[in-house]
């Protein structure tokens, strides 16, 4: 308990976990099964109720944000490096912002940036420091995993399925938000989106191995493109599947 609300450099050394070590997957394996019972559940509910649940999750993504802020002011451990620039917690505030207006570019930016985004969170975490029982760590899982399976809900369900020319929606954004967030990288000395050094253990680190520091952002910038193209095809084949199979009982938008 003791830990629980320790900061990362509070924590003695050792005291979190490996990447795909036995956590890792058991939080994995625990994220993917609650999703698909989810996202099957959701796809099987009224017009009515799927309303009432995106409402429900666009409340619950800004109150878990302000939760975990809430904690680290009170604890004097928030900084400027806890800004909502990381796109993941940017995320927590388009999802709400989408939810609430209904603006498609905004469910463009989210199904086709953050959702790719939380799954790499997910895969790579950049919290790995914390251990099992700490608020850092169950709030980052916990916050990651409802992201992913938000967007999965809006695919399969067939809610929001970007078509190819609204592919520029995400690169124009990438684009603005490379520009901006290294400037507030610059002014502040963060390191939001991973900019100036990528994430431990992450992808990022064998595109600075081939692009080397000075070309870094353009190689981070293109290898973002390629994902989102690859992810946008493979939202193609799950639209495909879903029309042609019984997984849905309930409504599928063309």
């Amino acid at each position: 308990m003791n830990d629980f609300f320790m900061f990362e450099t509070e924590l003695p050394a050792g005291s979190g976990f490996p990447l795909f070590g036995v956590c890792h997957i058991l939080w994995l394996s625990a994220i993917i099964l609650t999703g698909i019972l989810l996202v099957r559940w959701y796809c099987k509910q009224s017009e009515k109720m799927c309303h009432r649940i995106r409402a429900v999750i666009g409340i619950l993504l800004p109150v878990m944000a302000i939760y975990r802020d809430g904690i680290l002011v009170i604890t004097g451990h928030w900084g400027i490096g806890f800004l909502p620039l990381h796109l993941c917690s940017m995320a927590m505030w388009i999802a709400p912002l989408y939810i609430f207006t209904n603006k498609r570019f905004l469910g463009v930016i989210y199904v086709l940036l953050c959702l790719p985004g939380a799954v790499g969170a997910l895969l790579f975490p950049d919290w790995n420091m914390y251990p099992v029982w700490n608020y850092m760590h169950i709030h980052a899982f916990l916050s990651h995993g409802l992201l992913v399976i938000f967007g999965c809900m809006l695919i399969i369900s067939g809610e929001m399925i970007p078509t190819w020319r609204e592919f520029y929606i995400p690169i124009v954004f990438g684009a603005i938000g490379f520009t901006i967030i290294h400037r507030v990288n610059l002014m502040f000395r963060t390191n939001y989106w991973f900019l100036n050094e990528p994430s431990a253990d992450s992808p990022l680190i064998w595109i600075q191995h081939i692009t080397g520091s000075k070309w870094y952002q353009l190689g981070y910038f293109m290898f973002c493109v390629g994902i989102v193209a690859v992810w946008m095809c493979l939202i193609r084949v799950m639209d495909k599947w879903r029309k042609s199979c019984n997984f849905l009982a309930r409504h599928t938008h063309v």
